[in-house]
């Protein structure tokens, strides 16, 4: 016991200074502590409020998205297939695939274009295609209107009156010339009506028309001896049904 007491007497303050040292470094670790557990809650609320601003800003940007939607489907309307027929003094005539902002010009092009004999002046080239249009390039010098028209499902009964009257008026346009009415002019007639002629069929129309588009109207009925195929013995059977 006095060696004790004599220890405590010669280092009491050196004790008294470690105890105060040990007592400082523990303050200072649980001051460590609480700072550290106080700045990783700020990290996490942080985090939280930055994941929260984000859904929202996305909410918001969805919304105009899903509108954006609707134009698309209303522009993909303009691109509906559509077809029309191509016909008269054209190098390749026939049905072609056209789409709604389209203009004659184009289908004309489609067609291969005019072929020598076209007259192009009749022809409105900026007028916008519609589906099941006829497009009729006339032949220079033919008698008539060119015709070019258009047929839908949907035409109304005056729309088809007008369409008839307008075929009707066509027609008499083509016979202006002839010298009765079972005679058929071989400027104006297309395959269907030169086929109402005796001994004339598909090939014998299409040889007419092929000769029409390449050299011109006719200048008289004889001419159609030139056509291939068309010798002295068939025009004996046909002038009295044709006409120029």
């Amino acid at each position: 016991m006095n060696r004790i007491r004599e220890f405590i007497d010669d280092y009491l303050y050196q004790i008294l200074i470690g105890l105060v040292a040990v007592i400082v470094i523990f303050m200072f670790v649980i001051g460590g502590m609480l700072m550290n557990h106080g700045g990783q809650a700020d990290t996490a609320e942080d985090a939280q409020m930055a994941v929260s601003s984000s859904s929202t800003t996305s909410e918001t940007t969805s919304t105009p998205a899903s509108t954006s939607e609707q134009p698309k489907q209303v522009a993909s309307g303009s691109n509906q297939q559509m077809y029309v027929d191509v016909k008269g003094a054209v190098k390749n005539p026939g049905v072609y695939q056209v789409s709604a902002n389209m203009r004659v010009v184009d289908a004309i092009d489609l067609a291969g274009g005019y072929n020598r004999s076209a007259d192009k002046k009749k022809i409105n080239l900026a007028q916008k295609l519609t589906d099941q249009q006829v497009i009729y390039v006339p032949i220079r010098g033919e008698k008539g209107s060119p015709v070019t028209s258009t047929t839908t499902p949907a035409a109304t009964p005056a729309d088809a009156a007008d369409s008839t009257t307008d075929a009707g008026a066509t027609e008499m346009a083509s016979s202006a010339t002839a010298d009765s009415g079972q005679q058929i002019n071989l400027n104006t007639a297309d395959k269907t009506k030169l086929q109402e002629l005796s001994g004339i069929g598909d090939k014998k129309a299409d040889q007419i028309i092929a000769y029409r588009q390449a050299h011109g109207q006719f200048k008289n009925i004889e001419e159609l001896k030139e056509v291939p195929g068309f010798g002295e013995k068939t025009f004996a059977n046909l002038k009295s049904s044709i006409c120029v």
